[in-house]
């Protein structure tokens, strides 16, 4: 990794962190519990979250890394990964209680898993890298945005999730996509060349 890269991680992990600071001071401000039985509309969480890591994997392995979407698609799920586990990582150190849980939100290190939102990080994680490889070219690539947008209305409404949980997911997800796109994917540096030919050009 050059010293460049580095210093590009060290700035995003500081500016992530900032905002952290800020969003947890800001609980009683900004988070309320929903009310209510939600709409069926917003019950899919997990179906959405799971068929954005399955579109990446196979747009990945289809296309190849030699193509720009194929690349950014391996970015994406690598990304997806990435945020999950930082994000599961994260509930594990601020134990927070999840709205299904308790009406205070103000309930931090008390073994929750609700801080920060993994729905919402692992899909703006797999979707950045190609907004941002195509949206010049391609400015319709931005309603990709909605699968995330979707994953927060659904983790709100649902009480899975306080409102500042989903902003910092969200925060989560774009840095770990910036990070991607700029410098991933990582594991195809495992092959020689750092390049994977997609299945399409077998047929």
């Amino acid at each position: 990794m050059t010293r460049l890269s580095i210093r590009s991680l060290i700035s995003l992990l500081l500016c992530w962190l900032c905002l952290l600071g800020t969003l947890a001071h800001a609980d009683t401000l900004l988070d309320r519990r929903t009310s209510g039985t939600p709409s069926p509309l917003w019950r899919h969480a997990d179906f959405v979250s799971n068929t954005a890591l399955i579109a990446t994997v196979a747009g990945a392995i289809w296309l190849g890394s030699e193509d720009g979407a194929g690349r950014a698609m391996w970015q994406g799920a690598e990304g997806f990964v990435l945020a999950d586990v930082a994000a599961d990582g994260l509930k594990r150190v601020f134990g927070r209680e999840r709205p299904s849980e308790t009406d205070d939100p103000g309930l931090w290190f008390k073994h929750g898993r609700s801080f920060p939102s993994g729905h919402v990080a692992s899909t703006a994680a797999a979707v950045t890298p190609l907004i941002l490889e195509f949206a010049d070219e391609y400015p319709a690539v931005w309603l990709l945005a909605a699968v995330p947008a979707y994953e927060m209305v659904s983790r709100v409404e649902t009480r899975s999730h306080w409102q500042t949980d989903v902003l910092a997911g969200l925060a989560l997800g774009v840095a770990v996509g910036y990070v991607e796109h700029r410098h991933g994917p990582w594991t195809l540096r495992a092959i020689p060349g750092g390049v994977y030919v997609g299945f399409r050009k077998a047929f």
